[in-house]
């Protein structure tokens, strides 16, 4: 589950809790004391898929002493350390502490996950979909591909006509392969880069109003990468390039508003801050998605290179549900994307200020932690619980948390007696 879910629904957890609880006994201390394994459990009988991550480690305790349950645990959201609430159930305060410190940590992708990752969407972009995999969104193109009709009749011109589209096909393909291929060749040879925009994403943002332009707004694309290039170099923001995707169409003279000119021919430029842009034009007949995607995993696993992050509102879920890896696009996501909004107008900025929502410091997943302040707490499994906000977070990418769950973070903190 660690591997697929980021987010267990409320049966889920309540199978994982029943499990813990369940584990404890004396023929489990029997067994320790004389030297043999564990008590036997169900996990003996059973062959699990192989895993990708290390593993968090045993499920069961030698001892038999059983685990000690603490229910909507918090969280300090700038450390990532959780505050151990009332125990639930009987607790065994032998070898334990109440008082233990967790500490949530990041979980990265695995160089597997990242190449296969990056190779998926390779095949999405060139193959329309991913070998072997069955989804309403394949095609390659923007949300869920439609039916083909017909009566199953061919007459001549049907023939010619079906000739003529298989020609134009094999041209668009032959030239989606080698504007691919150039993309590729020039994302390697890029100076570093650590930020990727999905210019569309933030230039169409609040634009769906009565009588709204045709065309993005390219000023508020230039707040967001103003905000970006002109904050103060530090220790922790190494000055890398940024790279700007946007649709070949939204710089032609047709759809672009006179007054944008010079906005876009600063963006060209080379005086500063725009010296450290890029602008990426994605071609016509192509998702521009696919480019800002692929450039997002170009570093990923990559000791030699900046981790990039994606500015984008995009739940992503053409490509969410087109990768066989649906957990790993989830958790990459968790870690890479940088939600936005746009606050009011700042009179000495002289622009509406970009409020970026960046990834928590920690992962925000299952996993196992160990007491990092000398106490003698034991390790234990932490469980993320829902909260409002967390569509897209789940298995399916869709789910909405149920009623009643709370705003803020809280955790299932399961200690492990010692």
């Amino acid at each position: 589950v660690a591997d697929q879910v980021l987010i267990p629904g409320s049966s889920t957890t309540e199978a994982m809790l029943n499990w813990f609880r369940s584990d404890v006994g004396d023929s489990a201390i029997a067994k320790a004391d004389s030297g043999h394994q564990a008590a036997s459990s169900a996990l003996d009988h059973v062959i699990l898929p192989p895993r990708e991550d290390p593993t968090l480690g045993s499920v069961t305790n030698v001892n038999g002493k059983g685990w000690n349950v603490y229910p909507s645990c918090s969280i300090e959201a700038a450390t990532g350390k959780l505050t151990l609430s009332a125990p639930k159930g009987d607790v065994n305060n032998e070898g334990c502490s109440a008082k233990a410190q967790y500490r949530l940590k990041t979980v990265e992708l695995t160089e597997r996950a990242w190449n296969a990752m990056r190779e998926m969407n390779s095949s999405i972009v060139l193959e329309g979909q991913v070998e072997g995999h069955v989804s309403q969104y394949q095609g390659g193109g923007k949300g869920k591909k439609r039916p083909r009709g017909g009566n199953g009749s061919i007459g001549n011109n049907q023939n010619n006509e079906r000739h003529n589209i298989h020609h134009n096909n094999k041209k668009k393909t032959e030239s989606k392969i080698n504007a691919w291929k150039g993309f590729e060749t020039y994302i390697k040879e890029h100076p570093p880069f650590n930020v990727v925009i999905d210019g569309a994403n933030v230039g169409y943002f609040e634009q769906n109003f009565a009588n709204a332009p045709r065309h993005i707004d390219y000023k508020q694309i230039d707040w967001m990468l103003r905000h970006l290039l002109e904050q103060p170099h530090s220790a922790s923001n190494d000055q890398h390039h940024i790279i700007l995707f946007l649709h070949e169409r939204h710089f032609s003279p047709k759809l672009a508003p006179h007054w944008a000119d010079s906005i876009i021919q600063s963006w060209d430029g080379n005086t500063p801050p725009y010296n450290r842009l890029s602008v990426y034009r994605t071609p016509a007949g192509m998702n521009d998605d696919w480019f800002w995607m692929h450039a997002a995993l170009m570093n990923g696993g990559k000791e030699d290179a900046p981790s990039v992050l994606s500015i984008s509102n995009d739940e992503m879920r053409d490509h969410h549900f087109q990768m066989h890896a649906e957990g790993s696009f989830l958790r990459w996501k968790e870690r890479h994307q940088v939600k936005f909004d746009f606050g009011p107008w700042n009179r000495d900025l002289r622009r509406r200020e970009a409020l970026l929502q960046y990834p928590n410091i920690y992962s925000r997943r299952i996993q196992r932690v160990v007491c990092d302040d000398g106490a003698d707490g034991g390790d234990a499994f932490v469980i993320p619980l829902p909260k409002k906000g967390d569509e897209g977070r789940f298995a399916d990418g869709l789910h909405v948390a149920d009623a009643g769950v709370p705003e803020e973070e809280t955790y299932i903190v399961i200690q492990r007696v010692i």
